[in-house]
């Protein structure tokens, strides 16, 4: 039994329920049936200093399939960011990632007091093994 106000039994219930969340996550991306989906040919990252967002422009060289991602954005925040991370369309998910990618820059710019780019365009051949 554990002594005390019971928040070390509260901490542990509430990390053992993200465990749980995540494993759940998980396994409903390992569910999502495999499609052909086009690999983009370049992404455009734009960060909105008045709305604390990203906006994303995604290009592709082929034409796409119907339903494709085209824009998506992001509001400047890590945690929404890494929540796009699970997302189950596998192009929202590189989004995601290079989105994360140039917050981290922009964000460690500021931190030293250098001016951060406002724009960053990502190409087909900075993209891990895709799908």
């Amino acid at each position: 039994m554990d002594e005390g106000d019971g928040f070390g039994r509260i901490a542990r219930e509430e990390a053992q329920r993200e465990v749980y969340r995540r494993r759940r996550v998980m396994y409903e991306l390992e569910n999502v049936p495999r499609v052909a989906t086009m690999r983009p040919e370049m992404i455009l990252v734009v960060h909105d200093t008045g709305a604390a967002s990203y906006g994303c422009r995604i290009f592709y060289k082929e034409p796409r399939q119907a339903g494709s991602v085209e824009q998506v954005n992001v509001a400047a925040a890590l945690e929404t960011i890494l929540e796009l991370r699970s997302d189950p369309d596998p192009i929202v998910r590189l989004i995601a990632e290079k989105v994360e990618e140039f917050h981290g820059f922009r964000e460690k710019l500021l931190g030293e007091g250098e001016p951060a780019p406002e724009r960053r365009v990502f190409y087909a051949n900075e993209f891990r093994a895709f799908g």
